[in-house]
């Protein structure tokens, strides 16, 4: 391996934790499971914890990691009225950041005025309680045209982040996907790939080109591998 790749894969692997948005967002769990989750999360620090927002309360008054919750999740074809009560209530939970998903059926409809609408309104909301806000694209049900829009959409709307996906969709992320947007935005915003990473690998590959964070519910197993990789090099 190149020293000048060794170089930077040591760095990327280095700092994996502090890149990881460590996620339990499955609805067959108790408020056990997820004391459980933060316990077992907590010594990692990582970058944040991101539970559904019934949970963010409870999560956020014994984590020691930032909270996060989610809005809209996973399909985002609710009323925005009801992605904006979800925003309050993580904001009154203690939570620090929000990933809301888009309305897609919008997209696939090409009422980008309607998308562009509701950003605003979930962004500004966001921002109006102090909360860092990720927009979720699902790029699994985008055309790359399509895509490109909604990443423009998203970009213009002033969020902090632009999200590939829920997990919960046709696929997760590709690394096409990032390379995608970060064609398509360049440097004007942070890119989040989420859905279906789940080792030190394919976590650095997407780092690698262009993500600034990863979503995973894999963030503990993906931190020992970083580990044992970086024990190699």
């Amino acid at each position: 391996m190149p020293a000048e790749v060794t170089r930077e894969l040591k760095v990327i692997l280095s700092g994996i934790n502090a890149r990881i948005d460590q996620t339990l967002l499955k609805y067959d769990r108790s408020w056990k499971d997820y004391e459980k989750f933060v316990e077992e999360s907590d010594p990692y620090r990582f970058r944040s914890l991101v539970v559904p927002p019934t949970m963010v309360q409870f999560v956020a008054s014994i984590a020691k990691t930032p909270v996060a919750g989610v809005a809209g999740f996973p399909h985002g074809y609710m009323p925005v009225e009801s992605k904006l009560k979800e925003i309050d209530t993580i904001a009154e939970g203690g939570g620090r950041e929000i990933d809301v998903v888009i309305n897609v059926i919008n997209v696939k409809s090409g009422r980008f005025d309607a998308l562009g609408n509701e950003l605003r309104e979930v962004v500004g909301r966001a921002h109006e309680l102090g909360l860092g806000i990720k927009i979720i694209v699902e790029t699994s049900a985008l055309s790359d045209e399509e895509l490109r829009k909604v990443s423009l959409s998203v970009v213009e709307s002033g969020a902090d982040f632009i999200k590939t996906n829920t997990g919960y969709g046709a696929r997760g992320a590709s690394l096409r996907d990032v390379v995608l947007i970060r064609r398509f935005v360049e440097d004007r915003i942070k890119v989040k790939a989420s859905g279906g990473i789940r080792n030190a690998v394919d976590a650095a590959m997407f780092i690698l080109v262009g993500a600034d964070v990863i979503g995973t519910s894999s963030g503990m197993k993906i931190a020992e591998d970083a580990k044992r990789i970086l024990e190699l090099l």
